[in-house]
């Protein structure tokens, strides 16, 4: 999932020319606290809405402020996981996409993001979630797959952390069953630490009432 299939039509940038007043009554319109700012069609940086209340004179345009030199985007080749590492990087909630040139393409908010992610992680998809542990000296994603094809399923998403301090690798599995008995007692024979296991109906609509909810936030 790249870039471009994320970005959000429905917000749009800033001008250099558009006035304070102007930035921050769209601000306000879109719901948003940050906004890119164009000269042309050439990203030129992100301003936010405290930006733009400190300025002593908000009928001048957006060029007579001293723009902050960060530069938060991502070019439009770039991966999902790429957008949230620079909206984390830059403490932003709206990415701006560009091409090589630094033009424009439109603008990424939390929310088209988390969209994104949840598709990516079949967050909507029925299936049962397991948490395991195992040595990083042990571990092994060829054995963790064949453990759960053995017994007739599929992984859907796999997520694997390493605790530096213990050098245990902690391994989250959604798979495409809620049958998980047969595949715990196989994980449990490889010696393999099984920490928690989420798969029965009731947890799982309780993830998508999560969702819903944060999506629900997210549009306030």
């Amino acid at each position: 999932m790249i870039a471009p299939s994320l970005i959000s039509d429905s917000i749009p940038p800033l001008h250099i020319e558009d006035s304070g007043e102007h930035a921050m009554i769209t601000m306000q319109e879109y719901n948003v606290s940050q906004l890119p700012v164009l000269d042309g069609n050439k990203y030129v940086g992100l301003i936010t809405l405290d930006e733009i209340l400190h300025q002593k004179h908000l009928s001048h345009s957006i060029k007579s402020f001293q723009l902050p030199a960060r530069k938060p985007f991502v070019y439009n080749t770039a991966h999902i996981f790429d957008v949230m590492k620079a909206a984390l990087d830059f403490n932003v909630r709206v990415v701006p996409v560009i091409d090589e040139d630094f033009e424009f393409i439109g603008l990424i908010s939390a929310e088209s993001c988390l969209r994104g992610f949840a598709i990516l992680n079949s967050v909507k998809d029925t299936g049962a979630i397991i948490e395991l542990e195992t040595e990083q000296a042990d571990y092994s994603l060829s054995e963790v797959a064949r453990i759960i094809e053995e017994n007739n399923a599929g992984i859907l998403c796999f997520y694997t952390n390493l605790r530096h301090q213990d050098g245990i690798i902690e391994i989250t599995l959604k798979l495409n069953t809620t049958e998980v008995s047969p595949i715990v007692a196989a994980f449990e024979r490889f010696d393999y630490e099984v920490k928690a296991i989420y798969n029965d109906a009731e947890y799982t609509e309780e993830l998508k009432d999560r969702y819903d909810g944060l999506m629900r936030y997210l549009n306030v």
